[in-house]
């Protein structure tokens, strides 16, 4: 086989590649995961959950930190910023940049305790029988979450 050297010899297939990239990282699961996440653009651990990373946006968080920190009056500002930032993002991004810019308009709206109670009512949620897809879409919105509230 073309380009084989060994057994077992992986390779990953991204889109317009028909030659396919050499895998020549560990071989442990973890290592596996962190390929592919790295490849695929993706935030799982080794059971295929969402891991506290995913749907974070490290432009978004930076303003979110300013956003926590900042007087109430100042507070609408930054949320402008926010959407502007949020506005360039590209792929699954723009999502999640949504998501930062309605948990923004929330606190303003109902304060800042909005950010745990939200993550408590999507916290009992996850705990009930849920579509897997609905599950990724509530862990995301806790992960964004937290951003906020720390």
């Amino acid at each position: 086989m073309k380009g084989v050297s060994g057994f077992p010899t992986l390779k990953f297939f991204p889109k317009g590649n028909k030659a396919g990239e050499e895998y020549e990282s560990g071989r442990e699961l973890d290592d596996f995961v962190k390929f592919i996440n790295e490849k695929s653009g993706t935030s799982r651990d080794s059971k295929g959950q969402l891991t506290s990373e995913a749907g974070l946006v490290a432009s978004l968080d930076a303003l979110v930190k300013e956003f926590h920190s900042a007087a109430d009056d100042k507070r609408k500002e930054i949320l402008s910023k926010i959407e502007e930032e949020a506005a360039k993002l590209s792929g699954p991004a723009v999502k999640h940049g949504k998501i930062y810019v309605n948990v923004a308009k929330k606190i303003l709206q109902k304060g800042s305790d909005y950010t745990k109670k939200e993550t408590e009512r999507l916290h009992r949620l996850l705990g009930q029988s849920i579509s897997p897809s609905k599950a990724d879409e509530f862990a995301i919105k806790k992960n964004i979450l937290s951003a906020f509230s720390s």
